[in-house]
């Protein structure tokens, strides 16, 4: 008991200095009870500046994820016949149509996409559809390579193969459910983008 107490009189001022507000009081119920911390401090209350923060870290990871995935468009684009061939024929010849036409599908995903994402225009779809072609890229990488023993393993190119595209994948799902953040067009410009959508559809209309 008294070890615990211990603790939260000692995790309270740490957790208030890092929230920039006064320490929250320990509630304890009865003498062997359990020891409740509670605190008022929720997302409205935030100092200014751990938003601001989170703002440019957002913004700072859309445009690095951007400018990392428009090349991976422009290869495809520069070897249409070899990734037809090697990567959408071998492995993904159940899709209808012509490989080339899944090559440039693909290459156009990542180039517009990247440009769209990347200024924060429409960003929640695009970001969708740049997970689907890195989604196909990490089952591509598993055919391919098979799990390398992941996740204790070693591979011998001291990283698996399909863990770039796996990031990519965890970003850019991350954009999809969240968007682009508050320095986006889609928020500058079209004024919030679910809302922008809202609008569009004609569900925000008030019922006459």
């Amino acid at each position: 008991m008294i070890r615990a107490l211990l603790l939260t009189a000692l995790a309270a001022p740490c957790a208030a200095l890092f929230a920039g507000t006064a320490a929250p009081r320990p509630v304890v119920r009865g003498r062997a009870g359990p020891v409740v911390l509670t605190t008022s401090l929720d997302k409205d209350e935030q100092p200014q500046w751990v938003s601001a923060v989170s703002d440019v870290s957002i913004t700072a990871l859309r445009l690095g994820t951007c400018a990392l995935m428009v090349h991976h468009g422009f290869d495809k684009i520069q070897n249409v016949d070899g990734f037809s061939a090697n990567v959408v024929a071998k492995f993904f010849g159940f899709l209808p149509g012509p490989p080339q036409f899944w090559t440039y599908s693909a290459a156009a995903t990542q180039i517009v996409g990247a440009g769209l994402l990347g200024v924060g225009l429409f960003s929640r779809p695009t970001a969708a559809a740049m997970s689907g072609t890195m989604i196909a890229a990490v089952v591509f990488h598993l055919l391919n390579t098979g799990g390398e023993a992941f996740p204790l393993g070693i591979p011998k190119a001291h990283s698996y193969n399909f863990e770039l595209a796996s990031m990519y994948v965890i970003t850019l799902l991350y954009f999809t459910a969240s968007g682009a953040g508050p320095y986006s067009v889609d928020e500058q410009v079209l004024g919030g983008e679910l809302n922008f959508y809202s609008n569009l559809l004609g569900l925000n209309k008030e019922d006459e």
